[in-house]
């Protein structure tokens, strides 16, 4: 029961090229993996930063709008 090498070399060549195979699309899928996180953080830092602000802008507008009402309604000389 002798296994000629060539035969012997192209299993191994064979058996290599599928592990191979199988850890490079494991890598892609820890890549999708770990670019869906980045997104999400960055989802979740943009509402940080923009709730805030939109909280702001609509603080100002009510002021305008209070500041508008009372010069109307002040009496004029």
């Amino acid at each position: 029961m002798n296994i000629p090498s060539s035969l012997l070399i192209a299993c191994i060549i064979s058996f290599s090229s599928l592990i191979s195979a199988c850890s490079s699309e494991q890598e892609n899928k820890e890549k999708g993996v770990i670019e869906q996180g980045t997104e999400r953080v960055a989802h979740e830092a943009v509402q940080a930063i923009k709730t805030p602000l939109d909280l702001a802008k609509s603080a100002a507008e009510q002021q305008e709008a209070h500041n508008k009402q009372m010069a109307e309604q002040a009496p004029k000389p």
